[in-house]
């Protein structure tokens, strides 16, 4: 390699360092106004859920043709955070309810996806489960965010 080659290819070394360093600066800048909005939108939701279970709100669309109690408490589990697995869905449903078996929580989530309310992906070796579109659509809806 001649020593002009090697010249340039220093320089495009240190101006690709640099461009590296900006977005750097620009990604860490971002990363707390992001957490922030997380955060708040995170606390919204609890907020919206609580008028929900206190009947301030209208939730009727939301849980149609969903009768027991546990699948309710995953609807709402998958509402104040989506992709979770059986695991974090369980612990989430425990502690609203007290009581709850993997096993059920597993039942419920398959009857869930069957009515189109829940949707499973395997996520690397995972699998995960969210709401779907359907529920979203509905709960965005109930707290007028979207006609």
């Amino acid at each position: 390699m001649g020593k002009e080659r090697k010249k340039d290819m220093q320089q495009e070394i240190r101006e690709l360092s640099e461009k590296i360093e900006k977005l750097e600066q620009i990604i860490a800048h971002l990363t707390g106004p992001i957490g922030r909005m997380q955060e708040l939108a995170e606390r919204y939701l609890r907020m919206m859920d609580s008028l929900v279970r206190l009947g301030m709100l209208p939730h009727e669309d939301i849980f149609e043709g969903i009768k027991d109690d546990i699948s309710r408490e995953i609807i709402r589990a998958l509402l104040r955070r989506n992709h979770l697995n059986i695991s974090q869905i369980t612990e989430a449903v425990r502690e609203h309810r007290g009581t709850a078996s993997r096993r059920i929580v597993r039942e419920r989530l398959q009857e869930l996806e069957g009515m189109g309310k829940v949707e499973r992906r395997i996520e690397k070796k995972a699998t995960v489960y969210s709401l779907s579109e359907e529920m979203v659509k509905k709960w965005s809806e109930v707290l007028g965010l979207f006609k």
